[in-house]
């Protein structure tokens, strides 16, 4: 079976017009890496990974990355933390900045993010992963995904249980890379 990368896809509600998706990288996905994405053909666009926390506490740097230009749609922007509520909070900014997508960071490895109870550690905590995902979906009014790796410890497959547990809390789609976070 072929597929061809030119030929649109949904998320739900939100047709992304090509198969090209461009990975939310921290330092580097930042809005004019994301419009000249959009412009070689990039079909979705991600923004580097917002806290969640720096949103609640209105840091200028972090309110920074919500800086949305008209021609990145369609725009997931990825966010991560470990309090269900203060992500739902966080959703809600970056609907209103114009997130067409929320994307929930499960996926982190670095400690600075990890050492908080948020990125890659929450595969390890799956009823809260699936509070944040509910919580999240329950208030974004876009779809929501999540980045997610394999596991935390090497050998780990507990992408295989904690997955399916994502989408029923309410998660659009899951990407997955498939490496565990240590």
């Amino acid at each position: 079976m072929q597929v061809d990368l030119r030929q649109s896809w949904w998320i739900r509600e939100v047709e992304i017009p090509t198969r090209h998706v461009l990975a939310p990288m921290a330092g580097v996905s930042v809005q004019a890496f994301r419009r000249q994405g959009r412009r070689y053909g990039a079909g979705l666009v991600c923004s580097e990974m917002v806290s969640c926390a720096g949103l609640e506490h209105k840091n200028e740097r972090t309110l920074g990355y919500l800086r949305v230009a008209r021609d990145e749609h369609p725009l997931a922007i990825q966010i991560f933390g470990s309090e269900p509520q203060v992500m739902a909070e966080a959703a809600r900014m970056v609907v209103a900045a114009g997130a067409d997508i929320v994307d929930i960071n499960f996926g982190c490895p670095v400690r600075k993010v990890t050492k908080t109870g948020a990125g890659a550690t929450l595969l390890e905590d799956p009823d809260r992963a699936c509070a944040i995902v509910e919580a999240v979906a329950g208030t974004a009014g876009v779809p929501v995904s999540v980045k997610m790796r394999r596991g935390l410890e090497n050998g780990s497959r507990a992408c295989l249980t904690v997955g399916p547990r994502l989408v029923e809390a309410g998660a659009a789609t899951l990407t997955l890379h498939p490496r565990s976070a240590r």
